[in-house]
């Protein structure tokens, strides 16, 4: 007959408790794995069903939303969420199209119904590409009629701070003139350009082109302009803010 080692002698060895401490250790890894899953499933179903309803507020495509914090789901059960970020670009606003957009909405809550809900306050910043200033000044602006609407022949780059300078030539360099403007914000949805100087600007536009308004007549989910306005080589950005935006059913 075989003598197994005794407890406590050379070669003894517990099979049983041994594999079961390490099967318990397997099945925390699984079940955590499986949670943690759950969690990230949660929260991309949750920022897709967002982006949805937030194009109803203004976008004219579905913008992307990321919903910051974890784990989601206890977010879900308090219906109260952390700090939501939504960027969208290529916006109609008017005459002029946004180029980009980035907010952060902070206090977010949905109703009972997890359908509907409030955020605020929403804060971030647009950008418009010097582009689209000069599509919007050749098109729509007090200058479209002298350099007939729509030119490509308008050329807007930034000089600094918060300046921006216009330039055209037409006829093969018959007719040439360039002039500096000043970027503000008029009010909570318009962008004014106040004339610094000029050079070969013809007199029956020195009037004109004094004081420039580009309404954001469309600006999406309530913002609206706030703080000054920056020219760069990118564009001009300004700052955006609203206090509180309702969304859903």
């Amino acid at each position: 007959m075989y003598n197994y080692p005794a407890p406590g002698t050379y070669g003894y060895q517990p099979p049983r408790k041994r594999h079961r401490g390490r099967n318990a250790v397997i099945w925390i890894v699984v079940v955590l794995a499986l949670l943690v899953g759950l969690d990230f499933g949660a929260k991309a179903f949750a920022e897709n069903e967002a982006a949805i309803q937030i194009q109803k507020h203004g976008f004219p495509a579905k913008p992307h939303v990321s919903i910051a914090g974890f784990p989601f789901l206890v977010q879900v059960i308090t219906r109260h969420f952390q700090p939501v970020t939504i960027t969208s670009s290529d916006i109609p606003a008017g005459p002029v199209a946004i180029t980009s957009l980035r907010v952060v909405a902070r206090n977010v809550r949905l109703n009972a119904d997890f359908k509907s809900g409030t955020a605020g306050p929403v804060n971030g910043s647009i950008l418009i590409s010097l582009g689209a200033i000069g599509d919007a000044l050749a098109a729509a602006g007090p200058l479209a009629t002298f350099i007939g609407g729509g030119s490509k022949s308008l050329t807007i780059t930034s000089v600094g701070g918060d300046e921006v300078k216009g330039s055209l030539t037409l006829l093969g360099g018959a007719v040439s003139w360039s002039a500096v403007w000043r970027v503000t914000a008029a009010g909570p949805s318009e962008i004014d350009l106040r004339l610094v100087s000029s050079s070969g600007l013809p007199a029956g536009l020195l009037g004109p082109a004094q004081d420039i308004r580009l309404p954001l007549s469309s600006l999406p989910a309530g913002l609206r302009l706030t703080g000054g306005l920056t020219a760069s080589s990118r564009g001009i950005s300004a700052n955006v803010f609203a206090r509180s935006i309702s969304f859903g059913s």
